[in-house]
């Protein structure tokens, strides 16, 4: 085999790797990293955590306690946030804890007190909030509100940065 046909070839196992690897990162698999503290104490600023981009597609919807990575209509970045509501759901803090149409749920993953904040969630509309309340910037927001199932970019499932904190995120 001549040189110019051997680096031809190399080139095109590059960039079909390449084309597997940017389809993988899109449609399969991607690495988010965490900035700021609307996480913590689930996942901290700097953490570098792996994100399931299949979850939701093809209608899959997100559960209750999922750790979600989404975008807020009218914005570019995405955000990392925990699903909180489901839609139709009538949502409800008062004095920290939380209610689901009347029904106590309890957050254990929460590291900063949740203020009094209530909001009935239309058809296809999600609530989601960061676990140290107080530091996130969220859902309850005026101009970020609620959520439809086209935000969810996919699933917060491992942290794989830094090595003392790896593991399943929860």
């Amino acid at each position: 085999m001549s040189r110019s046909r051997a680096a031809w070839k190399a080139v095109a196992w590059l960039a079909a790797a390449l084309a597997v690897g940017l389809c993988l990162r899109h449609w399969a698999v991607g690495a988010v990293r965490v900035s700021g503290a609307s996480m913590q104490n689930t996942l901290c600023g700097g953490d570098v955590a792996l994100v399931t981009r299949f979850d939701y597609m093809s209608g899959g919807a997100p559960e209750r306690g999922d750790v979600v990575e989404c975008r807020f209509p009218g914005r570019r970045d995405t955000y990392i946030k925990r699903v909180i509501g489901l839609p139709g759901e009538a949502i409800r803090f008062l004095g920290g804890a939380l209610t689901v149409n009347g029904q106590a749920v309890d957050e254990d993953y929460v590291s900063s007190p949740t203020g009094d904040y209530s909001v009935a969630l239309g058809e296809g509309e999600y609530l989601v909030l960061g676990d140290n309340r107080q530091e996130s910037y969220d859902s309850r927001m005026a101009d970020m509100g609620p959520v439809g199932a086209e935000a969810f970019e996919g699933r917060v499932r491992f942290i794989i940065w830094p090595p003392n904190r790896v593991g399943p995120v929860k």
